[in-house]
């Protein structure tokens, strides 16, 4: 009976570990950039702040914000489970980032993203909503969700606003 309890558990282990490095990767700018084809997760430590919408009722993709010790980073999730998934594009937005802006998923510009479930995440900006007294906010960059080329696309040259008020359904 032992033997079997412990096979079992040798077998639960073996696939917990799918997905995961032998390795934590540290939550640096070089991190960010060495995480894309391994799980979210394997990134060292807890994260406190983070955020994630998925991008489709199928649960095939997700964009998720992670921010911790001033870095500041938003990836585009495949197959994401829980606060995990592969990472398919990341974007580091350290450097971009001003004081008092926040990341946006409820974006859109003339023709595309949204501030409806479904619609969340597909356009994602940096914007200053005065710390929650302004609802609505124009975007100071902001980027379109790819998730047939898997990549972040910067958006130039078209307003693009976001709804910063809550994420419930």
């Amino acid at each position: 009976m032992a033997v079997r309890l412990v096979s079992v558990l040798g077998v639960l282990l073996s696939i917990c570990a799918i997905g995961q490095t032998t390795r934590p990767i540290p939550f640096t700018a070089e991190g960010i950039h060495s995480i894309v084809g391994e799980n979210v997760c394997n990134f060292q430590g807890e994260f406190p702040t983070q955020l994630g919408v998925d991008l489709d009722r199928s649960n095939e993709h997700a964009v998720q914000y992670r921010e911790r010790n001033g870095i500041v980073a938003v990836f585009l999730l495949g197959s994401p489970a829980g606060r995990c998934g592969m990472v398919d594009a990341a974007l580091d937005l350290t450097s971009v980032i001003r004081k008092g802006e926040t990341v946006e998923f409820k974006c859109y510009t003339a023709h595309e993203g949204g501030t409806t479930l479904g619609k969340w995440g597909h356009i994602i900006g940096l914007a200053d909503n005065k710390n929650g007294l302004k609802r609505f906010v124009r975007a100071r960059l902001a980027w379109r969700v790819d998730v047939k080329d898997k990549r972040f696309e910067e958006l130039k040259g078209e307003p693009v606003t976001c709804d910063a008020s809550g994420y419930t359904d």
